[in-house]
């Protein structure tokens, strides 16, 4: 290869790179920002339905956990969300299931209620991702 189109290659390969590096820029800034959409409305969709039972900050003790009772009567723990050890034994996907079907789809309490019908997958898996943050180790 000629010493000019080898010139020639590398000017228009530096061409390339220089006017694709605002476009990518400009994705990963898009993409940031999606991503900061979904963790909001996450942390809203917890507040507005989650926190009820499992509180604030993911403790269990939300207004509603205290309502909870079994057949005989006794106390149902909520779950503590924010429990690093117990949360780490639960994966993604049975977390998205639980959220998307209900407790009993994951053999948990049948107060855990469903919300496939009220959610899209994409706002469940932000949810799931949400839930996440509540364990500070």
């Amino acid at each position: 290869m000629s010493k000019s189109l080898k010139t020639k290659i590398r000017s228009r390969l530096w061409i390339w790179t220089v006017s694709a590096i605002p476009a990518v820029a400009a994705l990963a800034l898009i993409s940031t920002a999606a991503h900061a959409a979904d963790a909001a409305a996450a942390a809203s969709s917890y507040s507005e339905t989650c926190a009820k039972c499992h509180g604030k900050t993911g403790k269990g003790d939300g207004p509603k956990a205290a309502e909870l009772k079994s057949k005989e009567g006794k106390p149902i723990s909520c779950g503590d969300l924010s429990d690093c050890a117990q949360m780490a034994k639960i994966t993604d996907d049975d977390m998205f299931k639980e959220l998307k079907e209900g407790g009993q789809a994951v053999g948990k309490s049948k107060y855990m209620t469903p919300y496939g019908d009220a959610m899209e997958d994409d706002e469940i898996k932000a949810l799931v991702a949400y839930v996440r943050t509540l364990c500070k180790k």
